[in-house]
């Protein structure tokens, strides 16, 4: 080879003909231009590329800070050190300027980060060329943060005395006189039935004394958590509402609907520490689980639900958190008047009832006790009814909410089995396997969950949450 090129250079030195060499001469110069060119180009291609990318990372993260600020843009100085750690520009090319212009629509919001760069020139700068000038955009869109209202339906009922493990029920039957499981919370009463007062011997005040937990107290714990939870996971100022109703066969207002759910006065969370046990009534009736008053209230209060692209058409959901046993009056009122038509003589059969009637809040403190039969005279003719319902609850009242197109999830609180209770020997283990089935009717598909000896009511509660916010990211 080396000959070889060595022959051809002599030749090249003999050769007479001058046209030869002149034309390699004039060409030698573009040439080594153009190849000069290629490998500059080819440098800024490399480096657009990188800042191409730098730019989509940047615009990514503009738009999802953004949703979560009230779709306030991160400032200028903010996106050029962020896209400059990613590009990791080297000396020789230099960043003169990266900007981000938004955009928004009624359900999205638009981001599109742009800049420009000079890079050093090699093979160029002798052809007068020391940089070159290039450029580049990235746009990212996101759907805004739906705005949605969360209503809590507790039960606060009596059975939500029991103690929250097999440890407090063990623990509030070693303490009270007759072995009782439930820490049932009573007033003082005179001889007519009149309120004068709370009890301080009641269970209720044993179970306080004797650092027993029940049901009621975790379920305050998990609903104060909760609004924690709720105020952490908000991408923009008053997402999410919340309203807190607990019931028993009334009932009673928590916190009203409130964006205020961690700060100011007042606030959901403080608010929430105001969940207890309902009172039992006089000559202690514990008729006090109404499904019907409790869903029929809570369908009034509940607005029809949005799409969640403002305030005003925030999406709704219902979370119902109970153990499932109805027990509520029906039949006669106090004043031996009926106050609905006779039911069967079997009054646990709600194949037989006819759907109870609401006693109103003035005749509960004298209702008649227990399940006992009462002769009542309906149009002229004497009947025998009895004044207790304890059942299964009625799904089509969830049918009514669902229908409206609010979803509602169900936390399912089973009674601890109690082997020496008679009440629960007698009433609610007949119904335990019926519960579940019942429950998992009212909810909306995907929304039922049960409190198992390895999740509590606080877990289950943040479980809940957690899945009304995947539904509500998979509607966008």
């Amino acid at each position: 080879m080396l000959d070889f090129l060595t022959r051809r250079l002599r030749r090249f030195r003999k050769e007479t003909a001058g046209n030869v060499v002149v034309i390699f001469a004039l060409s030698l110069l573009p040439l080594t231009g153009l190849a000069g060119a290629a490998i500059d180009y080819s440098r800024v291609n490399a480096e657009r590329m990188k800042l191409d990318n730098a730019a989509d990372a940047a615009a990514l993260a503009a738009v999802t800070k953004s949703a979560r600020n009230n779709l306030a843009l991160p400032d200028q100085a903010e996106i050029q050190t962020y896209f400059k750690a990613l590009a990791q520009i080297p000396s020789d090319v230099v960043l003169t300027e990266v900007s981000a212009t938004p955009r928004t629509s009624v359900t999205s919001v638009f981001v599109t980060v742009s800049y420009t760069a000079t890079i050093k020139t090699s093979f160029l700068a002798a052809l007068g060329f020391d940089k070159l000038t290039f450029g580049g955009s990235s746009t990212s869109a996101a759907d805004k943060p739906k705005f949605v209202n969360f209503y809590l339906l507790l039960d606060n009922s009596p059975s939500m005395g029991l103690g929250a493990t097999d440890d407090d029920i063990a623990k509030l039957q070693s303490v009270t006189p007759d072995s009782c499981a439930f820490a049932c919370h009573q007033h003082t009463f005179d001889s007519k039935g009149r309120i004068t007062g709370d009890s301080t011997t009641d269970y209720y005040t044993i179970a306080k004394k004797n650092n027993v937990t029940t049901r009621i107290d975790v379920l305050r714990s998990a609903t104060k958590n909760l609004a924690q939870s709720a105020f952490n996971a908000q991408q923009m100022t008053s997402q999410f509402k919340m309203a807190v109703y607990t019931f028993s066969d009334t009932v009673q207002t928590i916190s009203d609907l409130s964006g205020n759910l961690t700060t100011g006065a007042p606030n959901v969370k403080d608010m929430a520490s105001g969940i207890d046990l309902a009172y039992a009534y006089y000559n202690q009736r514990d008729t006090q689980t109404s499904f019907d008053t409790a869903m029929t209230h809570i369908n009034t209060n509940m607005p029809a639900p949005g799409d969640g692209s403002t305030a005003n058409q925030a999406m709704q959901f219902l979370f119902l958190v109970t153990d499932g046993v109805q027990d509520q009056p029906v039949g006669a009122s106090p004043d031996g008047n009926a106050s609905g038509a006779a039911n069967t003589a079997d009054p646990y059969d709600p194949k037989k009832y006819t759907p109870p009637n609401v006693v109103t809040q003035s005749n509960l403190l004298s209702y008649k006790a227990g399940n006992v039969p009462v002769s009542v005279t309906i149009n002229g003719k004497k009947k025998t009814v009895y004044n207790r319902l304890i059942t299964t609850m009625d799904t089509t009242l969830c049918d009514t909410v669902k229908n409206r197109n609010i979803r509602i999830a169900v936390l399912y609180t089973p009674y601890l089995p109690i082997p020496s209770n008679g009440f629960y020997n007698s009433y609610v283990a007949p119904l335990a396997p019926a519960i579940p089935t019942k429950l998992k009717a009212c909810a909306s598909p995907g929304f039922y969950f049960e409190v198992t000896p390895t999740q509590g009511i606080d877990e289950a509660m943040q479980a809940m949450f957690r899945a009304a916010l995947s539904a509500v990211r998979l509607t966008q």
